[in-house]
């Protein structure tokens, strides 16, 4: 072939968005390509094939940098709805930790494709995606494949967090401006229930909209919302669901006085390190809910070792295959318990964040999940968390009767509780623990999908 051919048919392959989409080793960092214009070329290479071979899907992903002067970069895995994706809304997902990786959600939750316990991928055949284009993100670095080369990247606040995955959403929107002017929600599960909770309160009150999207509302699953100290002291549910004897939940208690006393004193991180101490799991040094329950996970009254579908999904995000595929390279670290993180945000897990959920809930949608059986935040305190807020629809909220509802139709009995007020959901997903989207994936998806197209959730 000639030459001036050969450069013409680049161009023309250039031109037409037909450059390959990376397998490099090295991680793709899409913000020089956005500043240099070179749209098209960043898509191309953002494509991840493995998702349209295994769940016919158009997927991209990606680094994002969102701070230079830290060396900030947020991992983003965005697939695009499969019905009307040209105007499907657009949904962002976060998960909590803090510090895990939002393919948490894609494989194991929401996503259109799963992992079993056997470590075979599949399509899931009830999805969110069938009707919303979902943009898994890992935030804040240190979560997930999102990193920072300083110290002082990793996020100290809620706003901290919020700006970075304001500016992420800029610049999203540069490479895919078909979004822009789009319904939007914010969604997370457990602390990412918090950073929902966070970005929708920034987008409500910004001076500067830095983002065009039509923000309509959020989703919080099994949310760490109300005072940790509270909602977190399980002894009276470990003691019902028989995990504990009656000297168990006293202890368990009477370590939960203990926090309250010293996070009234001002004496903060005293309070935290009995907490962590007390409700997590430590592999090196149980803590009390380990021997008291004599579980190695604390999630679920449903299952004392971690699940096997959720093992292999944490062996097979960490593969070299899978990492060339999504374009993070070989070298970054895949994180799931960042303890600089942890320790970065310490002060936030004892921060109220009220105003900004009741804000939340008087201007926008909400949908508020729990799962039946979860031991880290018990159902019962989240939603007695919810009855003392004050808001639009609170009297009618608190006087409010639940109803009873079903993903299936009602042929596999019900799915659960809900109650509905003004623009307000909330639902109780029976047999699901702290991880509710994992033990009852379709019966979530049921909720996404109703509460995104405004469908009754009342079978």
């Amino acid at each position: 072939m000639k030459p001036y051919m050969t450069w013409t048919l680049l161009l023309v392959v250039h031109q037409l968005g037909l450059v390959c989409s990376s397998t490099d080793s090295e991680p793709l960092f899409l913000t020089p390509l956005i500043e240099q214009n070179n749209y098209q070329e960043a898509r191309a290479k953002s494509r991840v094939e493995l998702f349209a071979k295994e769940a016919d899907a158009t997927a991209h992903s990606g680094f994002v940098t969102v701070n230079k002067t830290t060396g900030s970069n947020l991992f983003f895995l965005y697939i695009e709805a499969k019905t009307n994706p040209s105007t499907a809304p657009l949904m962002l997902w976060t998960q909590g930790g803090p510090g895990l990786s939002s393919l948490f959600g894609q494989f194991l939750q929401i996503g259109p494709l799963a992992i079993d316990a056997d470590g075979r991928l599949h399509e899931r055949l009830q999805t969110v995606q069938e009707d919303a284009s979902v943009i898994y993100l890992d935030v804040p670095v240190g979560a997930g494949y999102s990193f920072t080369k300083d110290p002082l990247g990793y996020a100290q606040s809620l706003e901290d967090i919020s700006a970075a995955v304001v500016e992420f959403l800029r610049q999203f929107l540069v490479l895919f401006p078909e979004y822009k002017g789009r319904d939007f929600y914010v969604a997370g599960e457990s602390y990412g229930a918090r950073y929902g909770v966070a970005i929708a309160n920034h987008l409500l009150t910004a001076q500067v909209k830095r983002v065009p999207l039509n923000f309509k509302g959020a989703v919080a699953g099994d949310g760490f919302l109300g005072p940790i100290f509270d909602i977190a002291d399980s002894s009276e549910f470990l003691y019902e669901a028989s995990m504990v004897t009656q000297e168990g939940r006293d202890a368990f208690a009477k370590q939960f006085d203990q926090m309250k006393n010293l996070f009234g004193q001002g004496k903060v991180l005293e309070a935290l390190t009995i907490l962590l101490h007390t409700i997590f799991t430590d592999d090196t040094s149980p803590t009390l809910f380990q021997n008291l329950t004599l579980y190695n996970n604390q999630a679920s009254a449903l299952y004392s070792e971690q699940p096997a579908n959720m093992r292999k999904y944490y062996e097979y995000a960490n593969t070299k295959g899978f990492r060339k595929a999504i374009h993070v390279g070989l070298d970054v670290p895949f994180q799931r318990d960042n303890r600089v993180l942890l320790t970065s945000l310490a002060l936030d897990y004892v921060r109220d964040i009220t105003v900004q959920l009741e804000l939340l809930l008087n201007t926008s949608k909400v949908l508020f999940y729990t799962g039946q059986v979860d031991t880290l935040f018990p159902s019962n305190k989240l939603r007695d968390y919810f009855r003392t807020l004050n808001w639009a629809g609170a009297s009618e909220y608190r006087s409010a009767p639940r109803q009873v509802w079903s993903a299936n139709g009602g042929s596999d009995g019900i799915s659960g509780y809900v109650v509905r007020v003004r623009d307000f959901t909330e639902a109780v997903v029976l047999g699901a623990g702290h991880y509710a989207a994992v033990d009852k994936s379709n019966e979530i998806n049921h909720l996404l999908k109703n509460f995104i197209t405004s469908c009754s959730t009342i079978a």
